[in-house]
């Protein structure tokens, strides 16, 4: 029996080595939110997967590759299957902007994301639902809007999940990370953005709707809400691969965000990357704390 057991040590070994070889995936939306880490990046490799450029490299001594997915739900997916598929990551983290939920979070303000929902999935009704029917009560009838729990393979059995959570060891080092970096004051506010720990909401929509952020709030008690982060949560968890996102806020969602995005989405963008620049340096080596 000394030989089989020598064989099988030798394979844990080499899967656990494997591992710890293995990059941190990085997934922001557009290139202004991945500029600053793709500056940082030592010995930049560039790898081509159909229509997708990834770069591979190295920060403070951990082996990272990052990706612009484009923006929406679909694109995020795809190119999260993707880097998944071919490069195997240790872990996904996704930076970028994202639209504050008043009055929880405000402009440039950073959420960790202990969940992700998809709050566009559902059914669509007739306004003020139909005589008789009862409803859930994150409905939005006003609008005529259902949501349901996402469809995710887990397995070879099909379930139903609302809330994808985000790995608990990457949480823990993203709020050390947000502590250990000195983010510049708001500009025009003069106010040091505060870091939450809550539900980013994810929709093929770009918010702006001060009723609709109550909406967001009040049926998911989401923190920030955006178009990616939770499509980017559904392939992880689905492949089983620890995820957590950060997001800082451009706009407010409200029924200027289209204007204030265009001030403060740079300054948003940096504080996100640097954010995450100093996770991949407290990254441990190996895997064996993250769990998804």
């Amino acid at each position: 029996m000394r030989k089989p057991i020598l064989g099988l040590v030798f394979l844990a070994l080499l899967g656990c080595s494997q591992r710890e070889k293995a990059p941190i995936g990085i997934i922001s939306a557009i290139p202004e939110e991945l500029k600053l880490m793709r500056d940082s990046l030592v010995t930049v490799d560039e790898v081509k997967v159909g229509p997708w450029q990834f770069w591979e490299g190295t920060w403070k001594g951990k082996r990272v590759v990052l990706t612009v997915g484009g923006v929406g739900k679909v694109n995020a997916a795809v190119v999260t299957n993707l880097l998944v598929d071919h490069f195997h990551p240790r872990a996904i983290i996704f930076s970028g902007i994202a639209g504050g939920v008043p009055d929880s979070a405000q402009i440039g303000d950073i959420t960790i994301s202990s969940q992700a929902v998809e709050h566009d999935f559902g059914a669509i009704v007739p306004v003020g639902g139909v005589e008789g029917r009862a409803y859930p009560g994150n409905s939005d009838l006003t609008r005529g809007f259902v949501p349901s729990p996402v469809p995710v393979m887990k397995g070879s059995t099909m379930v139903g999940i609302t809330y994808f959570r985000a790995d608990s060891l990457l949480i823990e080092l993203a709020k050390r990370a947000s502590e250990e970096v000195k983010l510049p004051p708001i500009p025009q506010l003069n106010r040091i953005p505060q870091v939450r720990v809550g539900v980013v909401a994810t929709g093929d929509q770009f918010i702006a709707s001060s009723q609709k952020c109550r909406w967001l709030y009040q049926s998911f008690h989401a923190l920030s809400t955006e178009m990616e982060g939770g499509a980017v949560a559904q392939v992880a968890t689905t492949y089983g691969v620890p995820w957590v996102l950060i997001r800082c806020n451009s706009d407010r969602a409200d029924e200027e965000a289209h204007q204030v995005i265009k001030e403060f989405g740079t300054y948003a963008a940096r504080n996100s990357a640097s954010i995450v620049l100093k996770l991949i340096e407290l990254f441990p080596d190996g895997d064996k704390a993250l769990k998804n």
